[in-house]
């Protein structure tokens, strides 16, 4: 965390009651956080690069433990996407419906239908029903 000096003076005032050792108190952490800031301006370039080199070294942890998650999530999103892909693809490419004879499909309705044994017991007479019908028509 990287919390600038003014907002912690600022979240020393709000926690500490009002008192004349509280006064004191806010006294000097004001003059120590002025004392800082005045000292960090006066600083040279080689000991600015210093710090700046102390604090890259400090957050590289933390940096690649970041990287480490974006490619994980990378990954898993791009493995997620490739398996929807394949889903759809399989479903929209999947063979058409054989097309069936439809007299064969009577036949079978015929044969395994629930139709009562009657029927077949006059046959005969549907085939000599079925002859003057085509004599009729002629």
């Amino acid at each position: 965390m990287n919390t600038p000096p003014r907002q912690i003076v600022r979240q020393v005032r709000s926690r500490v009651p009002g008192s004349a050792e509280d006064a004191a108190r806010e006294a000097w952490v004001e003059r120590a956080v002025a004392l800082l800031d005045e000292s960090a301006q006066n600083l040279d370039a080689a000991t600015l690069s210093r710090l700046n080199r102390a604090r890259q070294v400090a957050l590289a942890p933390r940096r690649a433990a970041r990287q480490g998650w974006l490619v994980g999530g990378s990954l898993a999103a791009a493995a997620l996407a490739l398996v929807i892909a394949v889903g759809i693809g399989h479903r929209t490419m999947s063979p058409p419906a054989l097309p069936t004879d439809v007299a064969a499909q009577d036949d079978l309705d015929a044969l395994v239908g629930d139709d009562s044994p009657d029927l077949y017991e006059n046959l005969d007479f549907y085939a000599w029903l079925d002859a003057q019908q085509q004599d009729a028509n002629g």
